[in-house]
């Protein structure tokens, strides 16, 4: 089994490999669990969580975020994103404040951690119930990654260390709050409007965006851990959910058919790029590649491999969607969007760059990229807005905001937009 790198790119320059981390820091936590417990008997279990957290700060963190869901949860819920909990943070008012005296927003650079408390119990606002439906989310790893660190006593970096760059002898590779002197930055902020596209320092996003490598130890890291006990569980199919009707997720690694053959891999975007990778269990062969442009990656990975389209996902990885959709309850409010928020917008400066792109929002709708231009209608529930999903189900939030100077804001997956007045 091998990994080939392809494109012509620098095998030896540093990046930093942006939602990949989700995956490397889901494998490290499951490293330390699988020390103490059987995996395949704790991953599903509802009182798990509860029987390690025994400490004051792991059990307040823990009871947080089972009272904001509204019930326990196992680590397959959080590391399929099938705990209802958003992609990220609702705007905080010191957020809207520096942006009001012309900071650039750094919504994914929380430095502190009494930052982040607080933003973790007051700018969360859960989607779903758990066992919902799939809803990528950073707090998702960003919970089990704090989590891991208050039961452990140890910070995630030792374990990075320890469960990946010493056991696989990554010479070139390291995990950082802070952005690293020699990573390669580029400012993608006029192709992207995600938050995490801005340079920046990660503080406590780090959990799903600090891990910095090379092409070359990333192939390395790869090629090992297709040999773990601990990978094959997370890319097993057995209990994988559907977060498309193409699409499935093991425990943050995206796993597709074609026929029999099961092809998994993951990608990262960040300030260094677009990096992504995929492997055929049948053909026992992967690609790696880094690229700018997110949409171009997968046709440059898949159709190395041969593969255009996949098979719909198995029926039993659709079963706690189905009953989701069916018990699911929700009603909408006959409510629009107050005409103060009507307009054209502009993206809010994330580096030092300023975006000319005009953005909308509209009675019922918003037009933004994602990362090409789309059209979200708008529905609301409960007083506040939300994008209408393929599904018909509300997903994430449309947050409105008006500063004391009177501007008029809306927020989206993280990305803040200031109304052109």
């Amino acid at each position: 089994m091998t990994i080939s790198i392809i494109g012509d790119v620098d095998h030896n320059r540093l990046y930093c490999t942006g939602s990949f981390t989700k995956m490397l820091t889901t494998f490290v936590c499951l490293s330390v669990l699988a020390e103490r417990h059987q995996l395949n008997m704790i991953l599903d279990d509802d009182n798990f969580l509860d029987s390690i957290c025994d400490n004051p700060e792991s059990k307040s963190f823990l009871h947080h975020f089972q009272s904001l869901i509204g019930s326990r949860f196992t680590i397959r819920d959080i590391c399929t994103y099938y705990t209802g909990l958003p992609y990220t943070f609702d705007l905080s008012s010191t957020e809207l404040a520096a942006v009001e005296k012309g900071l650039p927003l750094k919504h994914h650079s929380i430095l502190d951690e009494k930052t982040f408390l607080d933003r973790c119990h007051n700018n969360i606002s859960v989607l779903y119930q758990n066992r919902c439906k799939f809803h990528y989310s950073e707090l998702s790893i960003i919970f089990l990654g704090y989590l891991i660190e208050k039961i452990c006593g140890i910070k995630i970096e030792d374990l990075y260390q320890r469960y990946l760059i010493s056991k696989f002898q990554l010479t070139s590779s390291l995990f950082s709050r802070e952005l690293p002197e020699r990573a390669d930055a580029k400012d993608l902020s006029p192709y992207y409007d995600y938050p995490s596209i801005a340079i920046q320092n990660h503080g406590y996003f780090c959990y799903s965006n600090g891990f910095y490598t090379t092409l070359y130890d990333h192939k390395i890291l790869i090629e090992n851990l297709l040999n773990e006990t601990i990978f094959n569980i997370m890319t097993s199919t057995k209990h994988a959910r559907a977060s498309s009707n193409r699409l499935m997720n093991g425990l943050t690694i995206e796993l597709r058919l074609v026929k029999n053959d099961l092809i998994f891999g993951y990608e990262g975007l960040s300030f260094s790029g677009c990096n992504i990778w995929a492997y055929s269990t049948q053909k026992k062969q992967g690609y790696i590649t880094t690229i700018d442009s997110e949409e171009d990656a997968y046709d440059v990975i898949y159709g190395k491999l041969g593969y255009q389209e996949f098979d719909k996902v198995p029926d039993h990885t659709e079963i706690d969607y189905h009953r989701f959709i069916s018990h699911h309850q929700y009603h909408l409010m006959d409510k629009l969007i107050p005409d103060a928020f009507v307009g054209n917008y502009h993206r809010v400066n994330i580096n030092e760059s300023t975006l000319d792109i005009v953005f909308s929002v509209g009675s019922n709708f918003i037009i933004i990229r994602n990362p090409d231009e789309i059209k979200y209608d708008v529905v609301c529930m409960k007083d506040s807005f939300y994008i209408r999903g393929k599904d018909g189900i509300h997903a994430g939030k449309v947050g409105l905001h008006k500063s004391d100077s009177g501007n008029h804001y809306m927020m989206f997956d993280g990305t803040l937009y200031k109304r052109i007045t």
